[in-house]
């Protein structure tokens, strides 16, 4: 690539590829190798792109929109990934100021701590829902009984959609991160994702004309500008709640369900002393952020961590790699269920930080509440557990088989 008549010099040049990993424990070893080795570094895996890997080099990037932007400079340059990505937009995470602003304050409405606030009966009816089916059997797959069904259908239901669809909606998202990419479900996942976002269409086609009491109702009826909404980022907007409700809050659910199960004394502890399950939630979210990596571009000349970035390049901020950066954190490898403070960087930083974390967040607790008061036994089958065969940027366990002293339904 060049920059006028000279050609560019990136230094120093790594060997690293996020998507080589298959698995948590290799990821998280191939981030601390990188941290100890640069900060920053350039790669020439996924067509060529900044890595970093510093919490402060991360989180200078993140707040920094006007340098490092989110927005696509062509279609396969998402903010999701590096590499050949072809996805939808999802709005307002791949816009900058001002086109940002009206969209972001549309979330920001629709997903505010009162918001979540008055959801959290539902978020509660739901738990309890998806664990009564399990609770008289004994056993359970606690990531397609719990972990991925509660969040989908919290987010489904808050936006309208019909129950009918809820299934097939989530298992498009999800078998996108849990699934082998080579394999026939994979691609059936993949396929699902255009019929996700032709009922998006449908749905906000349908609230347009006849308005109910719901999100998509809300975001359909929206302005912008003192102009309505186009239907494309009403769309875009859609795509973001549901892509970001239904997957992610699973992720980090079924990381601490096996986490528990490694560690009985903390699961004892977060049972008694209920309390300390706000600070414990915020160091789950530290130690397997959910969203592990996003990109950006370059919109201008700059500097990051000693290296000098020419507009346009790639570059991959690492979430995990900043969470577990003993220069930010002490013991950084090590939970530490009561750590304060503890500044991490799972929801990102800046003006793109996840819209979505007050929700994730309550539902998160309560997974955590009814799982420890209703399975306080759980035992996992390590031999049979199954993580996601890849940590590049999202991560979670696809299978959890447990076994559990049976309880009462509640509901």
């Amino acid at each position: 690539m060049e920059a006028g008549p000279e050609r560019r010099v990136r230094q120093p040049v790594i060997d690293f590829d996020h998507y080589r990993q298959r698995s948590l424990s290799e990821s998280d070893s191939a981030w601390q190798r990188l941290r100890e080795q640069c900060p920053v570094g350039w790669t020439e895996a996924n067509g060529g792109h900044w890595v970093v890997a510093g919490y402060q080099e991360v989180a200078h990037a993140f707040k920094d929109w006007e340098t490092f932007s989110s927005a696509r400079a062509n279609p396969e340059f998402s903010s999701l990934t590096v590499g050949n990505l072809r996805i939808a937009p999802l709005y307002p995470e791949e816009l900058d100021p001002p086109a940002w602003q009206p969209l972001r304050r549309i979330l920001n409405e629709l997903l505010s701590p009162g918001a979540v606030g008055r959801l959290q009966p539902r978020i509660e009816h739901w738990v309890a829902h998806y664990i009564d089916q399990v609770i008289e059997s004994g056993h359970s797959e606690m990531a397609a009984d719990i972990a991925c069904p509660i969040p989908a259908a919290v987010a489904l239901e808050l936006l309208g959609f019909p129950q009918s669809d809820w299934e097939r909606i989530s298992n498009a998202f999800h078998g996108t991160a849990s699934l082998d990419r080579k394999t026939p479900p994979f691609a059936q996942a993949v396929g699902d994702l255009d019929w996700v976002s032709l009922r998006v269409r449908e749905e906000l086609s349908r609230r347009r004309q006849a308005p109910e009491d719901d999100a998509l109702s809300f975001i359909a009826s929206h302005e912008v500008d003192g102009q309505p909404i186009a239907p494309g980022d009403a769309e875009a907007l859609v795509l973001l709640v549901v892509g970001g409700g239904v997957d992610t809050t699973t992720a980090l659910a079924s990381a601490a369900f096996v986490h528990l199960s490694r560690h009985p004394e903390l699961r004892v502890a977060l049972a008694n002393e209920p309390d300390i399950l706000d600070s414990g939630t915020e160091e789950f979210l530290r130690m397997y952020p959910p969203a592990r990596t996003h990109a950006r571009t370059a919109a201008r000349d700059t500097e990051l961590g000693g290296c000098l970035i020419a507009k346009g390049d790639r570059v991959l901020l690492s979430e995990v790699s900043a969470c577990h950066d003993k220069r930010a954190f002490a013991d950084a490898d090590r939970f530490i269920v009561d750590r304060f403070p503890n500044r991490h960087a799972a929801f990102g930083l800046g003006i793109h930080r996840c819209p979505g974390s007050h929700l994730a967040r309550a539902q998160f607790k309560e997974i955590m509440r009814q799982v420890l008061q209703r399975m306080p036994d759980y035992e996992v089958d390590v031999e049979q557990i199954a993580e996601y065969p890849n940590w590049s940027s999202i991560g979670g366990w696809a299978r959890i088989p447990a076994t559990f002293t049976p309880g009462r339904r509640l509901l």
